[in-house]
């Protein structure tokens, strides 16, 4: 009887560490089970996607502009802006190929396209309303750094022709809206599509930029605002007909990276992509500007000149005058020649008060004169009203590096002559618009 219950315990004894056996190796499977499931994931996940090439920019800017003696608007209405919110995302595939973006939400309101039907609609403009706020997508490309003399973009990008186009944050320009002369007559962010080559000399002292891009539609040329209403965003693509080139040279000068002086120059055939082909003569546009920018210690200064010309500007004047209302253009008659110049300077003198302070005041003063109708030709007769002269005046209060407090007071002088508002005689002097403005940027 002993022996069989000694026979019952070691069988059980036995099973026991039989079980206890699996169950070891049954952990010891899974934990390497795990760690291949682990190994897996991390290697999918590098191959699909890393957060650590990610990279996310931005700046943003709310103003408020109230209206003084406004002779050309006797009803204008103070106003409020939410006036935009750009993010820039990126993504590097590579140390030598990246992708740039950059979304802007502007104003706050509702944005629309334009799509010429020529099935259903017989050759009519369709606009369609786009809900949930204006937003665009202003740049998408691919970035190759090849060598530093020469690297590519591709796809939709911003084109450097003037000053503003690389001072657009607001804390690189002094007023609480954007350089005045400038985006009045060119569009206030160029972006286009196509091809852009950019390179480095003299121990990156030198640049270049080359562009190969779509160009101006000279349907949305007008007297007040010359070719900027020309830049092609009003329908959903944009025509390609004739191409633009642009060339930039710039020299930096200081220590400073926005210290510099250049030049540039942009020619288009603005007829070849007119929406339907009302023109059998070319309008040819051809830009030229120099610039130059100081920023060093306490001190910033910058200056601009444009000049402008278009080939043919009485026969877009007269083309322009018959299109359909439902292109949403001025339709106004066009200069031939523009002219503009710009210069401001402000100094900071915080400093002047507390050495440790990482605060920053600047008062400045700006000077801006531009006619988009310098000259004209044929029959189109220039106005005077589109001369304008704007003297400014204002401080930036920079309450940390990146967020900025503005105000300004700027006084507009138009080419044309005031006439009282009851009696409508001639009072001698000329029309003025008076504003003062203030407004909030930040940059990240």
């Amino acid at each position: 009887m002993k022996r069989k219950i000694l026979v019952c315990i070691a069988l059980q004894c036995f099973a026991l560490h039989a079980q206890e056996k699996d169950s070891i190796q049954n952990h010891l499977l899974k934990e390497e089970l795990k760690k291949e499931i682990i190994k897996e994931l991390k290697d999918d996940k590098k191959r699909l996607l890393n957060w650590d090439n990610f990279t996310l920019s931005g700046y943003g800017a709310i103003n408020y502009y109230n209206y003084g003696r406004y002779d050309t608007d006797l009803n204008i209405k103070n106003k409020f802006d939410a006036e935009r919110l750009n993010l820039y995302l990126g993504y590097h595939f590579n140390d030598w190929i990246s992708l740039k973006s950059e979304i802007e939400f502007e104003h706050g309101g509702t944005g629309s396209t334009i799509e010429l039907d020529t099935q259903e609609e017989f050759g009519e403009y369709e606009k369609e309303i786009e809900s949930g706020g204006e937003v665009k997508l202003e740049q998408i490309h691919i970035d190759f750094k090849i060598r530093p003399y020469f690297n590519v973009r591709v796809g939709r990008m911003k084109l450097h022709l003037n000053l503003a186009q690389n001072l657009d944050r607001p804390n690189q320009y002094f007023t609480t809206h954007r350089q005045e002369m400038e985006n009045e007559i060119l569009p206030l962010g160029w972006y286009e599509n196509g091809i852009q080559f950019y390179g480095t000399f003299l121990k990156d002292r030198l640049r270049y930029e080359f562009s190969i891009t779509n160009g101006l539609d000279a349907t949305g040329f007008s007297s007040r605002n010359w070719v900027k209403r020309g830049h092609q965003t009003r329908f959903e693509m944009a025509v390609g007909n004739s191409l633009a080139y642009t060339a930039r040279l710039d020299y930096k000068f200081g220590k400073n990276k926005n210290t510099f002086a250049g030049v540039a120059a942009y020619i288009n055939d603005a007829a070849a992509n007119r929406p339907k082909n009302d023109m059998d003569v070319s309008a040819y546009v051809t830009i030229f500007e120099g610039h130059i920018n100081y920023d060093e210690n306490y001190l910033k200064f910058s200056s601009v000149f444009l000049y402008g010309n278009i080939e043919n500007s009485n026969i877009v004047s007269r083309k322009n005058a018959n299109l359909s209302n439902n292109l949403g253009v001025k339709r106004t008659p066009v200069g031939k020649n523009m002219i503009g110049f710009s210069a401001d300077a402000g100094y900071e003198v915080l400093h002047l008060l507390n050495r440790t302070t990482t605060q920053q005041l600047y008062p400045f003063v700006r000077y801006e004169y531009y006619d988009t109708m310098y000259e004209t030709e044929g029959v189109v007769v220039r106005k005077p009203r589109w001369e304008r002269s704007v003297f400014t005046s204002g401080i930036n209060w920079f309450v940390h590096p990146k967020v900025v407090l503005k105000a300004h007071y700027s006084t507009r002088q138009l080419g044309s002559d005031h006439f009282d508002p009851v009696t409508s005689l001639n009072t001698g002097k000329k029309q003025k618009e008076n504003t003062f403005s203030a407004g909030i940027g930040f940059t990240f």
